[in-house]
């Protein structure tokens, strides 16, 4: 008779995901994060987020697949089935997030033509109370003996007014300063980066390599070995507290 592989093991069981199912394991055999950072080497903050699944603040599949399969090791799971429960709750997470994205174009579809239909409307109104509001009167005469007396008058006057009138000087507008961070490795470390809320970007660095960035903002920072990487923002050094191998997350300015 064969033996049923993993997989189909899995399919036939109703697990829960796996960063839920890593926390009740671990819960249940009593077992503390900090003993799982201390033996794995993984820090507090990554740990928690694989618990948490929260998928952007962690680093790329391939190291978290890393990372779990040392939690795994050391709590006494199935490697492989851990491993499965990631990837199906990373395809999930893909689909729910897309659905979002429609919904929320949807939404702001139909907002967007509310607000120019309420514009619109808004504007009618206010010129059909402004119309039925202004009445046509005929100008007064001024009498024949004085009409010529208050040209010369009303000319003098507007050209005295002209010459008291001073318009302030134009103010150009400066355009934002942009904050530099330089990023040196002097260990092989890997680093994440969120440029002004944008998509993160994330690399691989070697000792010596330099990176160069702009942002007009902040960056959002995550360090994969902490006595790896030195920066510098805006010609100004940036401390880095941690050890050699631990992850440290840092937002600047």
């Amino acid at each position: 008779m064969k033996q049923k592989s993993a997989e189909n093991i899995i399919a036939n069981i109703d697990l829960p995901s796996f960063g839920s199912y890593l926390k009740n394991t671990r819960l249940e055999k009593g077992i503390g994060l900090e003993e799982v950072s201390a033996a794995t080497k993984i820090s507090m903050h990554v740990l928690s987020l694989i618990e948490k699944e929260d998928h952007p603040q962690l680093p790329s599949q391939a190291v978290v697949r890393g990372f779990l399969r040392l939690y795994a090791d050391f709590i006494g799971v199935e490697k492989d089935m851990l491993i499965n429960l990631y990837r199906e709750n990373l395809e999930e997470n893909a689909i729910a997030s897309s659905g979002r994205k429609r919904i929320g174009s949807r939404l702001n579809s139909w907002f967007r033509l509310f607000l120019v239909f309420g514009l619109l409307t808004g504007i009618v109104l206010i010129s059909v109370h402004y119309i039925s509001d202004v009445t046509i009167q005929e100008p007064l005469s001024a009498p024949e003996s004085s009409k010529g007396n208050m040209d010369s008058a009303g000319k003098t006057a507007d050209a005295k007014m002209a010459e008291k009138v001073e318009f302030p000087p134009i103010e150009k507008e400066h355009p934002s300063k942009k904050h530099r961070l330089l990023i040196q490795a002097t260990d092989d470390s890997w680093i994440k980066l969120i440029i002004d809320g944008k998509m993160p970007e994330e690399y691989t660095l070697s000792s010596g390599d330099r990176l160069e960035l702009e942002a007009l903002n902040h960056f959002n920072i995550l360090i994969g070995n902490a006595n790896g990487i030195k920066l510098a923002m805006d010609e100004k050094s940036v401390p880095i507290s941690g050890k050699k191998g631990q992850m440290v997350s840092l937002k600047l300015p």
